[in-house]
């Protein structure tokens, strides 16, 4: 007989067990068996490891030192398991792409550049879309594993059992008007204002983002006229430079287009929550946390380098936009 790594498995059994019989049981052995396999082991070890008696069986001195070696061993062997398992896990989770996913605009910029900082050894891949529903629905399918977007109040996005998502923070919708409209010497403007107002607004999707205006504005006391319809900020700022219509912008928009200028809506009654979603199947949860922390930092340094944004978040802002769901 050679020993074998389970022969020392079977000694430390009968030691914990303190009986031949109880040892037989917990490896489903019969208790001749046990007692044979027993005695080639101590034959093949020099000798008798155990002191047998009516109670039982304990370890002699020599019994003693091979079970504390053995005990080291079966502690490193599985230790060695365990750490060959993750290791090849790592490999087969560097190897697979983490796809990332997000509506177009700079939330979708900050998700990726978190995650080349916290996972620089995963493969990415990107898929950004402008519909928010058809995103969902590739979270919910597992065919993107973690992603950014925004959800409206009141028309929350159906997102699957297998997919988690966190709030990162309230985001206010302010308004952009042409430079010399009479409402830009304000610094901020009320909704009702807006009343006599032809609107230029994205096209309607799942989303709910035209009756999110339209029962909002109608809160205040009236309908709003969508008279203009582009999926391009860049065309939805010329129409409101040329004093054509007026816009809901998000305040970390890129406004490029001159004479247009961006005021906060007073009491801020249209906003989004913006949303980190992942499934929970593909992406550990360490990763939505640390990816959680670095999407609000970046957030906050965006913060700060838009003055007008800046002055509503100092302002009070900030408390609307940390506060959680709503």
């Amino acid at each position: 007989m050679h020993l074998e790594f389970r022969h020392l498995r079977v000694l430390l059994t009968v030691a914990e067990a303190g009986s031949i019989r109880r040892a037989a049981a917990r490896l489903q052995l019969s208790q001749p068996a046990m007692s044979a396999q027993l005695k080639r082991i101590e034959q093949e070890l020099g000798g008798p490891l155990f002191v047998r008696s009516v109670d039982g069986v304990t370890p002699n001195e020599n019994g003693q030192y091979v079970l504390r070696c053995a005990r080291d061993l079966v502690v490193g062997f599985d230790r060695l398991r365990e750490y060959a398992r993750a290791a090849a896990e790592g490999d087969r989770q560097a190897a697979t792409p983490l796809r990332a996913g997000g509506t177009a605009g700079p939330l979708m910029s900050l998700l990726v550049s978190a995650l080349f900082e916290l996972v620089p050894e995963r493969r990415l891949t990107i898929d950004a879309r402008r519909s928010v529903h058809t995103l969902v629905k590739s979270l919910s399918l597992s065919k993107c594993d973690i992603a950014v977007f925004g959800e409206f109040p009141g028309f929350p996005l159906p997102v699957g059992e297998s997919v988690a998502t966190r709030t990162l923070l309230r985001e206010p919708v302010f308004v952009l008007l042409a430079a010399d409209h009479p409402l830009a010497r304000q610094e901020s403007v009320g909704l009702h204002e807006l009343a006599d107002e032809e609107w230029v607004m994205p096209e309607a999707d799942e989303s709910g983002v035209h009756a999110y205006l339209q029962l909002t504005c109608q809160s205040a006391g009236f309908t709003p006229r969508i008279t203009h319809v582009t999926p391009d900020l860049s065309v939805a700022q010329i129409l409101v430079a040329g004093g054509r219509a007026v816009c809901g912008v998000w305040p970390t928009a890129e406004v490029s287009v001159q004479g247009t200028v961006q005021r906060p809506l007073v009491d801020v009654p249209l906003h989004r929550r913006l949303l980190l979603a992942w499934n929970t199947g593909s992406v550990p949860p360490e990763l939505a946390d640390a990816a959680c922390a670095r999407l609000l930092a970046a957030y906050l340094s965006m913060v700060r380098q838009r003055p007008q944004y800046l002055a509503w978040w100092e302002a009070g802002g900030e408390d609307f936009a940390l506060a959680g769901d709503g």
